[in-house]
Formats: structure tokens, C-alpha cells, sequence
């Protein structure tokens, strides 16, 4: 190419990018984009209401008044929310609740005073107004130091929805000061309602508050929120014909689950209060997760002994890319749903279960049933809804369904901290947290512990019989026996067709009655091997779990031992650890220890042959052998033994018997709240047998656990192995004896029977 072809080319290239003009472009956003924006964050108007209560909270109010009009001749239905905080100055209005998504609350987290943890962060509260209806009054006064400022603010929602830009939108707002005030606070009128308040969606909203309330932070002001509805009346058109008060009054009397009638004066029409039921339940966990997720705290069995037992997890491994969600507090409630379970259950919240019902009775369970993420004191939606199974419970549960708790089956509370502390980041649509690797942490920690629990859980079920099918009993059989139905029938024939056939029912009904005999002789043989080999399996299956943390421990021990004093990591986690091996395997010998001295009297070795002792000097023994856990434990013991008393059989076997009852009586001494515990032990002589009676003031038996406390394995204690009463029972039949439960005693009273000496 020619140079001058060249130069050509260069000219025109200069000569285009002269031309060519750089500007910047800027987004304009219509309007409506608010609306737009508004129904996308506020999922519903339970949601919208929310988000107003908690800006009162946020601004230090003590409570929230919030009242709901359904519509009449001179409105289109209004709702007014109302808090004494310390209000909004007219400049926060201007440049706080004016600017959308602003991040003043994400740089300051405590509220005015320093005693609360602001709920919200994002800045789109305002847009919750605009959900529930098109016009706003806001009307607030903040205290200013020398004066009081009320400010006023009064917004059409719907000039949003014309194509103006939002630059051409002016907005009235006016201000004005005085020397006082009656009280700071925002007074929120929204008119024109979007939502038709029917009676459904009124109970959505007043479960949606009442969970909102539960439970409060112990460490923060007290906040109680308030509903009006008593503009909802029966003359009302439709759907607003409705009692409104009477409405909220029926949801608190069921949540306050008040026995007494006469003191359901006390339940308000107004004030939202709280669901008691959840201070009841059949098991309790109740502890912290730490910050890297190790986990410290009790699992209590309330219907069995309520003594809370330590459990204790260490933190699983992070995962690539997974986040500490930090430090938890979690105390969840757990409800077995047999009818008898539901019915101690109830008896145990000091309610009637005649008056409600199982299908009712467990409604009202199901109602609160689900688990609650709470931050600073209020739940994080919709985390403790019934229908929301966030750690898919049920999922678990198919596999596995008499072992796996299911979601209708838990409730209770878990605590987590701010956004920056546990990167559990709450959706801007305030429906939930971000599905991020921190919430993930959470749903892992919650399924590790509860693993933990259904195990103690399953394993009280079998010990204590819980769902197992009752045994017929021979006595029913004995009733048919008679024939009475049959002779009845006979009677009405003449008298003589009577007696041959009388004749002959009399002989069939004693051949039945001597075959019964027969099979009930044979039936107590049977029980008396069957009792044996349960003892012989629970035995195995202590002994086991007592070997267990021994073998383990000694392992370890012995796997670690060149490295621990080794200078470094490694050594410095095994010298950590080096005495809990050591409290292991001193926990797993007392075990057996105990096991194995409780076995003792139906051991089978030779004894010599039976002998006379003194009942009284027997007794006393036993009872100077557990003195010191008695005088612990501040029970008295009676005796009321008959000095002369002599007894005939082995003195082992009484002795192992009264110490089994009383070690158990001990224990449900120690249950329970009693300022006189006592232990009652007395004879009385009837024919050729005495009968030692031992009773205490604890709790009584269940009618449908009378039966089987002398099964081997039935137990009701948290870590029981359930062989006290039935090794007991087996002791006393060794010297002829026995050993039965005294149903009519107005105490928990066992009854030794014992041969005397002639």
C-alpha cells in the first residue's frame, strides 16, 4: 500500500473519534416501582402487621395497641397501630422512613435506650403499610430534649401507580413543637384496606401475634401486644358478623389453659397472651450449642421421674465452605400421642380430659406443636408454624416411625444470634432465613442432638411399656366360666326341663373352672422363667452399655498413651481428654457394681438352709446401710415393726427386698417438690404370714403402670434398668413370700408378705 493511502486511513480515524461523544446514563425508576417492590418483600398482611409491631419494639415501647375496623359507611375498612416509644423526629421521618433500603439500623443494632437488639435491618418496613392498604396517616411525637416535636405525614399509595418517576412525587408532611406532650410515641392510620378481615383471616392473625409474643427475652423489657376487635360484631354485614372480642377471648382461654371456670374473668379480649401448654410436655431438651457446636445441656423424661439427665455432643466437623451459624440456646418439648400419654399429659397441665376429648386434646397439641427460630426474644417467620416442618421431621420419621420424633410430635424454642455474629441472614421478605452453608450448620447441630434424644427416648418407651398391647388376664376367662348367661337362659324354661339341664351346666361349669386352675398353675410357671429371662437379658443389655465407655475408654488409654507428653497439639488434646477415660471407665465399674449386688438374691447360690431372724434388727440394717443418701435426700423413716417379730426364711432376701423398695422410694422422693418426706415401715401379723408394708408420700402409681412395675425392664426412671421391684419380688419368693403393690393405700405402698417363725 501506498504511504499516502496510509495517511488517509489515519485521517478518517481521527476524525470518527472526534465525533464520538461519551455520557453517563442513569436508571430512572417509575413510581410504581414501589408497589412493585412492596408486594414482593411483604409476603401477606400477617406478615405487614409484623413488621409494624416490630418497629415498635424497635423504638423502646413497653407494648403495641392495634385495632382493626372492617369497613362502614364512612371508611373502607381501617387499621390503626399505636406505640409509646420514643417516636420519630420530623428529619428521621424525612430521611429515614422516606428512603427505602436504608441501612441506618445494619450500622446501629441496639434500640435508643441500649436494652434491646433492633429486629429490623433492611429498611422496607414502610412498604408494610403500603401493603395493607392505599392511604397512610402517620402521625408521631419524639421528644427533642427542650421540646416536643410532632410531626404528621399523609401518603396516597396509589399516586404510585401512575407513570410518574418518583422524583415528580411530592409527599405532605408537616411539623410543629410545643413545651410537652401526653406521651412520645407513633399513632399509624392506614385506610382503605387491600385485605377482607374475615373471621379466618382475624384467628390467622391473632396465631401469627400470639407466637410473635412467645417467648419474650428474659433479659429485655417486657412487650405485650394488644388487638381491638371490637368493632366486629354478630349485626355486622357479611363476612364481618362476628364477635370479635369473644373471638379473642376463646383463643386465650385455650392458650392460657384454665382449669378453674371461676377465673376466666382474669383472660382478656385485648391483650394477645401467650400459649402455656408449652411449659407441659412428656420429655425435655434443654442447652447451648457453642460456637463451634459443641453441645452442653439436660434431657429431662418428665413423665417418667423428671430428673434431668446431662447430655453432652461434641461439634461435628465444619464442612468445605460451611459457616459457624455461632452460639444457640435450644429448648424443645417433646409429646408422645397414645391416648394414655395424652391423658397424663393433660392430667399433668391440671386439666379435665373427659371435657376435651382425644381428637381435641390433641389439636390443641398439634397447635403448638413446631419449632421456633427466635432472635432477641421474637420469632423469625414462619420457623414454629405447625404446617412448617423446617428440619423435615417427617421425612426422618418414615423409616423409622415408633423410634424418630415427627413434626406434630415437637415444639419449643431455638435462639440464635445477630445476622453478624451467626450468618444466619433473614430474606428480605421476612419469610425465613437465606438457605445459606450457616443454616445448613443449623439444620446439622439440631438433627445431631435430636438423634441423641429419640434414642433415650425410644429406650424409656420399651422399659416402660408404652404402646405395648396388654396382657389378657385369666380372670376374665373365670367369669365366662360360670356359665351364667346360660343358666339365666335355662331359668325361663319349665321347671321340670330345669334340672337336667342345670345338672349338667353345674358339672361343665366345674370341669371349666378345675382346666383354668390347671393353666393359670402353668401360666405362673411359665411367667416366673419368662420374669428370669428378661432379667437375664436386661442384664445382658446393662452390662453392655456399662462395658461399652469402659472398653473404649481403656483403648484410647492405651492408643494414646506414647503421646501424652508429647510437647504439642496433638499431646496437649490427649492430655484433655486423658480424665474423662478415667471417669468413664470409674462410672462404667459402679455400674456394674450395682448391677451385679442387685442380682445377688436370685443368684442361685447355696445358701444353707433357712433360718429364723428378728424382722425389726433386719430392717434397721438396711436402713443404716443407705442413712446417708436418706439424711441427703431430708427423708424421715417411721418404723413400726414389732420388736418381737421373728421371720423364717433367708435374712438376704428381706433385706435385698425392703432395700430395693426404698432405694426406689428415694428416688420419687427426690422427683418432686415435698418439704416432708417420708417413709412409712409397718407389720402386722394375719395367719401364718407377716406383712411389712412400706409406703412413702411421693407420686403415686398410674393405674395402668399397677401391673407391670414388677416386669423385669419395665421402668419409668430416666436411666432405670427396671429391675429393683422384680428382682424385690423374686427375693420374697425365694423364702416363700411375695411381694404385691397396695392399690388402696392413699400412698405409693408396697406390701411384703413374709413367713413367720412358729
Amino acid at each position: 500500500m501506498k504511504e499516502g493511502s496510509i495517511e488517509g486511513l489515519k485521517e478518517i480515524n481521527r476524525k470518527n473519534t472526534e465525533s464520538f461523544e461519551v455520557r453517563m446514563a442513569k436508571l430512572k425508576p417509575r413510581a410504581r416501582l414501589i408497589r412493585t417492590i412492596g408486594d414482593k418483600l411483604i409476603s401477606g398482611p400477617e406478615a405487614a402487621i409484623i413488621e409494624l409491631v416490630k418497629n415498635s419494639y424497635d423504638a423502646d415501647s413497653l407494648s403495641v395497641e392495634i385495632t382493626i375496623f372492617p369497613p362502614a359507611d364512612t371508611h373502607n375498612g381501617k387499621i390503626t397501630i399505636k406505640d409509646f416509644g420514643h417516636g420519630m423526629s420530623y428529619d428521621n421521618i424525612l430521611n429515614d422512613w422516606l428512603e427505602p433500603a436504608t441501612d441506618n439500623k445494619s450500622k446501629v443494632t441496639t434500640s435508643k435506650s441500649g436494652k434491646r437488639t433492633l429486629l429490623g435491618a433492611k429498611g422496607v418496613g414502610r412498604f408494610a403499610s403500603a401493603s395493607l392498604g392505599k392511604k397512610i396517616k402517620l402521625t408521631s411525637v419524639a421528644n427533642l430534649g427542650d421540646i416536643y416535636q410532632t410531626s404528621e405525614l399523609e401518603l396516597d399509595w396509589s399516586i404510585f401507580e401512575s407513570n410518574k418517576y418518583l422524583d415528580d412525587i411530592d409527599i405532605d408532611i408537616n411539623k410543629s413543637d410545643s413545651q410537652s406532650a401526653t406521651s412520645t410515641g407513633v399513632f399509624i392510620e392506614i385506610e382503605d384496606l387491600s385485605t377482607v378481615w374475615d373471621e379466618r383471616k382475624i384467628r390467622k392473625l391473632v396465631r401469627e401475634l400470639r407466637r410473635l409474643a412467645t417467648p419474650q427475652d428474659k433479659n429485655t423489657a417486657p412487650f405485650d401486644i394488644y388487638l381491638d376487635l371490637r368493632h366486629f360484631k354478630l349485626t355486622n354485614s357479611e363476612p364481618y358478623n362476628f364477635n370479635g372480642p369473644q373471638l379473642l377471648f376463646e383463643t386465650n382461654r385455650i392458650a392460657e389453659m384454665l382449669e378453674d371456670e371461676s377465673t376466666t374473668t382474669t383472660t382478656s379480649t385485648t391483650l394477645i397472651t401467650p400459649y402455656k401448654i408449652s411449659k407441659e410436655s412428656d420429655y425435655r431438651l434443654k442447652g447451648t450449642f457453642d460456637s463451634k457446636g459443641n453441645f452442653d445441656g439436660t434431657f429431662t423424661i418428665i413423665r417418667g421421674d423428671n430428673v434431668p439427665l446431662p447430655i453432652k455432643l461434641d461439634a461435628p466437623p465444619l464442612g468445605i465452605g460451611e459457616l459457624s451459624c455461632g452460639a444457640i440456646d435450644v429448648d424443645l418439648r417433646l409429646y408422645d400421642l397414645e391416648k394414655e400419654s395424652v391423658e397424663k399429659l393433660f392430667e399433668r397441665m391440671g386439666l379435665n380430659f373427659s371435657d376435651f376429648g382425644l381428637r381435641n386434646a390433641r389439636a390443641m397439641i398439634s397447635e403448638n406443636t413446631g419449632i421456633g427460630i427466635y432472635r432477641t426474644g421474637f420469632r423469625i417467620r414462619p420457623y414454629g408454624e405447625p404446617d412448617n416442618d423446617w428440619l423435615k421431621l417427617e421425612n426422618r420419621r418414615v423409616q423409622q416411625p415408633s423410634k424418630r420424633i415427627g413434626h406434630g410430635q415437637i415444639s419449643g424454642t431455638i435462639s440464635v444470634g445477630t445476622e453478624r455474629d451467626s450468618h444466619l441472614i433473614e430474606r428480605s421478605s421476612r419469610e425465613g432465613l437465606e438457605t445459606n452453608s450457616a443454616f445448613e450448620r443449623l439444620v446439622n447441630l439440631i438433627t445431631g442432638i435430636l438423634l441423641k434424644v429419640e434414642q433415650k427416648r425410644f429406650d424409656f418407651r420399651a422399659k416402660a411399656g408404652i404402646s405395648r398391647k396388654s396382657i389378657k388376664k385369666i380372670d376374665k376367662a373365670r367369669e365366662l366360666s360360670s356359665l351364667d348367661s346360660i343358666t339365666k337362659a335355662v331359668s325361663n324354661l319349665a321347671e321340670k326341663d330345669q334340672k337336667p339341664l342345670l345338672l349338667k351346666i353345674e358339672n361343665e361349669s366345674q370341669a371349666l373352672t378345675k382346666a383354668l386352675d390347671e393353666i393359670e398353675a402353668y401360666q405362673r410357671l411359665l411367667e416366673s422363667r419368662a420374669a428370669l429371662g428378661m432379667v437375664v437379658a436386661q442384664v445382658v443389655h446393662d452390662g453392655r452399655t456399662y462395658l461399652d465407655p469402659i472398653s473404649s475408654s481403656a483403648k484410647s488409654i492405651i492408643k494414646n498413651a506414647p503421646l501424652v507428653l508429647e510437647n504439642s497439639p496433638k499431646g496437649e488434646l490427649i492430655r484433655k481428654y486423658y480424665p474423662t477415660y478415667g471417669q468413664a471407665i470409674l462410672d462404667g465399674s459402679k455400674g456394674l457394681a450395682s448391677l451385679f449386688k442387685s442380682l445377688d438374691p436370685i443368684s442361685g447360690r447355696r445358701r444353707g438352709r433357712p433360718v429364723e431372724f428378728n424382722a425389726l434388727d433386719n430392717i434397721s440394717n438396711t436402713i443404716n446401710l443407705l442413712d446417708e443418701l436418706l439424711i441427703e435426700s431430708s427423708i424421715q423413716v417411721n418404723l413400726d415393726i414389732d420388736s418381737e417379730l421373728k421371720l423364717y426364711g433367708y435374712s438376704g432376701d428381706l433385706q435385698s427386698a425392703v432395700m430395693n423398695i426404698i432405694h426406689n422410694a428415694i428416688h420419687w422422693l427426690n422427683s418432686t417438690q415435698n418439704d416432708k418426706k417420708t417413709i412409712q415401715i409397718s407389720s402386722r401379723i394375719e395367719d401364718s404370714l407377716a406383712h411389712i408394708s412400706i409406703s412413702n408420700n411421693g407420686p403415686l402409681i398410674d393405674d395402668q403402670d399397677q401391673e407391670s412395675v414388677f416386669e423385669a425392664g419395665f421402668s419409668l426412671k430416666s436411666d432405670g434398668h427396671g429391675l429393683g421391684l422384680s428382682i424385690a419380688k423374686e427375693a420374697c419368693k425365694n423364702s416363700n413370700g411375695d411381694l404385691a403393690l397396695d392399690a388402696n393405700s392413699i400412698d405409693t405402698c408396697f406390701i411384703i408378705t413374709y413367713p413367720i417363725s412358729h
